[in-house]
């Protein structure tokens, strides 16, 4: 699908941000797509959808305030609320629900996301007898390639993990493992989506969930450990930079991965 952005000039996109561009907050001049797109990626990672009490709530907890500040800055709406161990981002009043739903309504790439968005979805026109919203669908033709999403899904779910392992044939006595990892319940699919557009790495299952010996569910680690991999995870990252803290995380990552590169 070819949209015009921000900047006026045409990029390739898998979102389409139309129906909430014709319903941002008065004082919103400028709509950053890129921002949109990290946001719905770190939502299917963080965020939650909620009805209680016929009126809907959107959350995102946190222990990192300065993110949910961020993230009620570029939407113009919501509220921050800081408690002794977390934070947390959130939206109840119907004007700006509505904003919401026009950001997330068929842009959703996870199956568990999408099914509890729906859910979301009908609780809305169910209490709102005028404006029925339809389901849009599941996003299922999508790319990562130019656009912010899995930057913003790896802010919510990614891990760079270094480990020293004890290893005599190495002057040092030791070497050096470096690992991306993304961890995901059922949501096979998407990872191997993952896998293809970074061109590296496995998934693997990392547990079973078995309940009256019938297996219901599956946690799926995808993890990349080759150095074309990590090349890959750091010049999508320089593209579309991480937002959270995690980005600190990764810049360590990223240092000691040229580190081993130029031995």
């Amino acid at each position: 699908m070819n949209k015009i952005g921000s900047s006026e000039t045409i990029r390739k996109t898998t979102f389409n941000f139309y129906k909430y561009k014709q319903n941002t907050v008065p004082h919103k001049k400028h709509i950053d797509i890129s921002f949109l797109e990290w946001f719905v990626g770190f939502t299917e990672g963080d965020g939650t959808f909620i009805v209680s009490n016929q009126r809907l709530f959107f959350i995102i907890n946190q222990k990192e305030s300065k993110i949910l500040y961020y993230i009620r800055t570029n939407l113009g709406f919501g509220k921050v609320s800081i408690y002794h161990t977390y934070s947390r981002y959130i939206v109840a009043d119907r004007t700006n629900v509505d904003r919401l739903i026009s950001i997330f309504n068929g842009n959703l790439l996870l199956d568990k996301t999408n099914a509890r968005f729906k859910l979301w979805l009908d609780a809305r026109n169910n209490f709102k007898e005028k404006d029925f919203c339809p389901l849009l669908g599941q996003n299922k033709d999508f790319s990562f390639d130019e656009n912010a999403w899995l930057s913003g899904f790896i802010d919510a779910e990614g891990c760079f993990n270094g480990q020293k392992i004890l290893d005599n044939r190495y002057t040092l006595g030791f070497r050096v493992r470096l690992r991306f990892i993304l961890d995901q319940k059922n949501e096979y699919r998407v990872l191997e989506k993952v896998q293809l557009f970074l061109q590296s790495g496995y998934i693997g299952v990392r547990k079973q969930f078995i309940e009256n010996n019938i297996q219901r569910d599956k946690m799926y680690r995808f993890t990349i450990t080759h150095t074309k991999g990590r090349d890959k995870v750091a010049e999508y990252l320089k593209r579309y930079p991480l937002r959270t803290l995690k980005k600190v995380c990764f810049l360590r990552w990223k240092t000691m991965c040229n580190y081993i590169k130029n031995r």
